[in-house]
């Protein structure tokens, strides 16, 4: 029960966001629960800035089960009230770094959610990009409500 509550919360929520953005209360709450039964993937934003794309060269020697990812609120971020971090988790060092933020039209839906208290759970897909000299890499993150 405690659960569905959470849920209805975090659909409210995202709703509300969408709303300001212009969506009809309708069209917000069936994006917002549509969001929430399906998980999201995304590409991580920032990742070419201070030294990420050393950490995903350096991530890239990793098996998927070595790593694991959180998704962190930075609400003091300059740029970015509502910026959302990408942290991932290196288990057999117990190292973590920064590989990027959730894309700002998303952070501003997910930064109300989890400052609600609701955890929301991320996954690394994978780390992309990086074929040639100059390809700049990224990461894949699924998220889930």
């Amino acid at each position: 029960m405690k659960q569905i509550t959470k849920i209805r919360k975090a659909v409210c929520t995202m709703a509300n966001e969408l709303r300001k953005t212009g969506y009809s209360l309708s069209q917000a709450f069936r994006k917002a629960w549509k969001r929430v039964k399906m998980s999201m993937t995304v590409r991580a934003a920032g990742t070419t800035f201070e030294n990420r794309q050393q950490c995903l060269e350096f991530l890239k020697q990793f098996q998927s089960k070595d790593l694991s990812v959180t998704l962190e609120r930075e609400a003091d971020n300059r740029y970015d009230s509502s910026a959302i971090k990408i942290v991932a988790h290196i288990r057999p060092l117990s190292k973590k770094t920064v590989i990027g933020y959730v894309p700002k039209g998303l952070s501003k839906e997910l930064a109300k959610v989890i400052d609600t208290g609701i955890q929301i759970k991320a996954t690394l897909i994978q780390i992309i990009g990086g074929y040639s000299y100059k390809e700049t890499l990224g990461a894949l993150i699924n998220i889930v409500v």
